[in-house]
C-alpha cells in the first residue's frame, strides 16, 4: 500500500514539518493483523479530516491511529492537529514525547525540524504556579480538573485568557480569568477562599455505621464536611441491631470539632449539646440546662404610689434583689421563675390636706413571683436577650401618722404585674451574667381600694390603676452550658 504523506506547516514562518505516513503502513512480513489494518483506516481518516479543515475529528483519528499502532508518524501528527486548534502547549507537549519516545526513528532533517517547530511553539507558551487554600479545594482550568501533581509544578498554557475556577465545601468559590504572555515563566497566581463555615470531622468504632448530621444521612464510617457556624446540630451514628449513638454539637466559624462516635448494646446515648468544646476526658460541654441567677434592680417610678410632694423628699429609689430559676429548651428560648424583694422608703413627702402642709413618710415594699420567657440570639460568649414575664406581685403599702389629726395606715394587697427586660449576656465558663434595662409595671387597682376603704381617697386620687417604673437591672449565676474555649 502507497503511504499516505502530508505536508504540514506548525507555523508560517517556521521551517516546514512534513506530516509522515501512518507508522501502520511499514513494511512487515506477512499480512498485516487487524489492529495494523484498523490503525492505517484511522490514520487515513485523519488525513480526510485535516484537509478538509476538521482539526478536532483529524485530532481524534490520529491519537486512535497512535494508540492502535505506536509510532513517529501518527504522533507527529497529532502535535500538527494540536497546533491548527490553537493548543499550542499540548502541541509542545506531543512534540516533547515525539522526541523522547521516538527520536531514534527520525532522520536527522525530521529532528532539526521537530526542534525548530518546538522553539516556535514555546514562544506562544507560558505557566503559571498555583497556590491555592484550602489545601483540599477543587481547581478547575479552562474546565479540566487539576490534581494534586498538577499544583505541585508549573503548568503549561497557551498565551491568552483561562477561566480558573476554585471551590470547597464551606468557602465562597472563587472565580478568575487568567491573561498569560507568551513566555512567561511560572507566573504566580494565589487563590485564598474566604470561610463561612465550621467543619467537623467524625470518627467511628464501626466502619459500617451510618452518619448523619441534622437527620441527613453523609457517609459510613467516618466523615468530614461543613456545617452551619454558632448552630446547634444533631449527630446521629447508627446501624441494625445497635441503639444509635447522638450528641448536639455546635461549632464557631472557621473552626474545626472532632467527634467519635462509640457504639454499644447498651440504652442509646443520652442526647447532648455541645459548643464544640471538649474536655480532657472526651466529655461535651452542654449548651441546655438548667441556669440559676442572683438579680439587683435600681428603678425610678413615673408615678408615686400616693398622691404626695415628693420633690423635697429623700429616698424614692424602688431598689429590689431577687433571683431567676429556669431550664435553656433550645438555642434561643429558655423558661424560668422570678422572685424579687423590693423595697421603696420616701421620708419627707408633703400632704397638702386643703390648705395644711404636713410632712409624712411612707414606704411599699413588694414581692414578685411569675414565670418569665428568655428569648435571645444564639452566640456563644455574647447575646443579646429580651425577658418576659408576669404574675402576682403582693404589695405593702405604710405611711406614717401626719403632725395633724391623721392617723397611720398600712395596707396589703395583691395585684398583676408585668416586666420586660432588654439585656446583654454573656458567658465565661458556667458564669452567666446580663445586665440591661428593666421596666416594670405593677398594678395597683387593689392597692388603690384599700385606702379607699379605710376612707384616705385624697392620698390615691393620682394613683390610677399601675405603677410604672424603669431602670437598670443586674443579673449573674450559673450556667449548665458554657461557651466553646
Amino acid at each position: 500500500m502507497t503511504p499516505f504523506v502530508v505536508t504540514l506547516a506548525l507555523c508560517g514562518p517556521c521551517r516546514m514539518l512534513p506530516a509522515r505516513a501512518a507508522d501502520a503502513n511499514t513494511q512487515e512480513p506477512g499480512p498485516p493483523d487487524q489492529r495494523t489494518l484498523d490503525a492505517r483506516r484511522h490514520f487515513k481518516a485523519g488525513i480526510k479530516l485535516y484537509r478538509d479543515g476538521n482539526y478536532a475529528g483529524a485530532l481524534a483519528e490520529f491519537e486512535e491511529a497512535y494508540r492502535l499502532k505506536p509510532g513517529p508518524g501518527s504522533l507527529q501528527n497529532v502535535a500538527l492537529s494540536q497546533k491548527a486548534l490553537f493548543r499550542y502547549a499540548e502541541a509542545v507537549s506531543t512534540l516533547e514525547q515525539l522526541l523522547k519516545r521516538h527520536g531514534g526513528e527520525l532522520t536527522e532533517p525530521e529532528r532539526k525540524a521537530v526542534d525548530e517547530a518546538l522553539g516556535e511553539l514555546r514562544s506562544l507558551v507560558g505557566t503559571i504556579k498555583l497556590s491555592v487554600a484550602p489545601a483540599s479545594a477543587r481547581v478547575l482550568l479552562d474546565g479540566r480538573v487539576l490534581s494534586q501533581a498538577d499544583l505541585d509544578r508549573p503548568i503549561a498554557v497557551n498565551v491568552g485568557e483561562h477561566a480558573l475556577s476554585v471551590d470547597a465545601p464551606g468557602y465562597v468559590p472563587e472565580r478568575r480569568l487568567l491573561r498569560v504572555p507568551g513566555g512567561a515563566q511560572a507566573l504566580p497566581v494565589s487563590v485564598q477562599l474566604r470561610c463561612v463555615a465550621g467543619f467537623v470531622e467524625i470518627t467511628t468504632d464501626d466502619a459500617s455505621a451510618n452518619i448523619a448530621i441534622d437527620g441527613l444521612p453523609k457517609a459510613r464510617g467516618q466523615y468530614r464536611g461543613a456545617v452551619e457556624p454558632n448552630k446547634q446540630h444533631l449527630l446521629q451514628v447508627y446501624r441494625d441491631g445497635v441503639e444509635p449513638f447522638e450528641r448536639m454539637f455546635r461549632v464557631g466559624l472557621c473552626e474545626t470539632t472532632q467527634l467519635h462516635a462509640k457504639l454499644s448494646g447498651k440504652p442509646a446515648a443520652r442526647v447532648e449539646r455541645d459548643t464544640g468544646a471538649t474536655s480532657e476526658s472526651g466529655s461535651v460541654a452542654q449548651a441546655k440546662g438548667l441556669y440559676v441567677l442572683f438579680s439587683l434592680d435600681l428603678l425610678a417610678l413615673s408615678r408615686q404610689p400616693l398622691s404626695l410632694d415628693v420633690k423635697s423628699a429623700s429616698g424614692g429609689v424602688f431598689g429590689s434583689i431577687g433571683g431567676r430559676f429556669g431550664y435553656r429548651l433550645a438555642d434561643a428560648v429558655a423558661f424560668g421563675l422570678l422572685l424579687d424583694a423590693g423595697a421603696l422608703e420616701v421620708k419627707g413627702a408633703i400632704d397638702r390636706d386643703g390648705t395644711v402642709e404636713q410632712k409624712r413618710d411612707y414606704s411599699l415594699r413588694s414581692l414578685h413571683l411569675g414565670p418569665e420567657l428568655k428569648l435571645m440570639t444564639t452566640g456563644d460568649r455574647l447575646r443579646f436577650v429580651a425577658n418576659v414575664g408576669t404574675g402576682v406581685v403582693h404589695h405593702t403599702l405604710t405611711i406614717s401618722a401626719a403632725e395633724s389629726d391623721v392617723s397611720a395606715a398600712e395596707v396589703r394587697a395583691l395585684d398583676p404585674f408585668f416586666a420586660l427586660e432588654l439585656n446583654l449576656g454573656f458567658n465565661f465558663r458556667h458564669f452567666m451574667g446580663e445586665i440591661g434595662l428593666v421596666t416594670l409595671i405593677d398594678g395597683s387597682s387593689a392597692l388603690k381600694s384599700g385606702f379607699t376603704d379605710q376612707k384616705d381617697e385624697q392620698l390615691t386620687r393620682d394613683l390610677g390603676t399601675t405603677i410604672p417604673m424603669v431602670g437598670l437591672g443586674l443579673r449573674g449565676g450559673y450556667s449548665e452550658w458554657q461557651p466553646a474555649r
